[in-house]
């Protein structure tokens, strides 16, 4: 970086891994095989990026910050199985993406929710993400957690969530103020939707339902459905006590109440 006069941007959240242990590891841990296609959300340097493509496979590492260009080039030039993308992830249409790939990435911080989003709308396999210890933790969280959240519930859902790597703030340039986690989410065989026009009116149900956090699920319920009877009906046959909150209840518990939500 200093061989190029980069400096990092703190508007794009830019704490680049480079400890190729680290990257080494998270690899490891994604088993990649070399006939997989994999996506890198934010290649940074390219520390990552170098450790994915040394695996063989099938490799996309998107970019936001151009400047990084002639950074990635030199360090990734002898190997053609990578495909730089310049873009905000965000705004990237991913329909290039072959169903059943895998996503292995450092994402910035501050977007964790909205690349979680857009991913779990995608055909992947499995995601392999690094992300800030405290969030990453949160999303492990089990029904009755006082920290659970909408987010949790609805990754929960579709995915089997574990921890599989705790990253220093050392392995960064510049050090971040909190320690890191690697998350590995394999998507279930078995999900309760039959596309993402579901899982999104599902998405909007659980974030809804989570509303008045502190609230009981009949209270959050009262906020988007006009008719107690019906919220009352929506319980009852979902096998959900009304005075239970949101945080207590199982991804089971949501799927039940969102069908019954359907269904009325």
């Amino acid at each position: 970086m200093k061989k190029y006069g980069v400096t990092l941007k703190k508007s794009l959240g830019q704490n680049f891994l480079s400890n190729e242990t680290f990257a080494e590891k998270i690899v490891q841990l994604s088993e990649i095989e070399k006939t997989d296609t994999v996506l890198e959300i934010g290649s940074g340097a390219g520390t990552l990026t170098v450790a994915l493509a040394k695996t063989g496979a099938t490799v996309f590492a998107v970019e936001i910050d151009e400047r990084m260009k002639p950074i990635l080039q030199e360090r990734l030039l002898t190997y053609e199985n990578v495909h730089l993308i310049f873009s905000d992830f965000l705004a990237l249409d991913t329909s290039f993406l072959p169903d059943g790939y895998k996503c292995v990435s450092n994402i910035p911080y501050y977007i964790t929710a909205p690349i979680l989003k857009k991913l779990l709308f995608t055909n992947f396999k499995s995601l392999t993400i690094m992300m800030q210890k405290e969030v990453g933790e949160r999303l492990l969280e089990k029904p009755g957690s006082s920290n659970r959240g909408f987010l949790t519930v609805v990754l929960q859902t579709v995915t089997d969530v574990q921890k599989a790597l705790t990253v220093p703030k050392s392995a960064f340039v510049p050090n971040p103020d909190v320690d890191s986690v690697v998350l590995k989410m394999s998507k279930k065989e078995q999900l309760p939707f039959f596309d993402n026009s579901e899982l999104a009116s599902y998405w909007n149900f659980v974030s809804n339902a989570f509303s008045q956090k502190r609230k009981t699920i009949y209270n959050n319920l009262k906020t988007f459905i006009d008719d107690k009877q019906k919220i009352e009906e929506i319980l009852s046959k979902a096998g959900v006590q009304p005075n239970a909150r949101p945080e207590e209840l199982t991804e089971e518990q949501f799927i039940a109440l969102w069908r019954e939500w359907k269904r009325i």
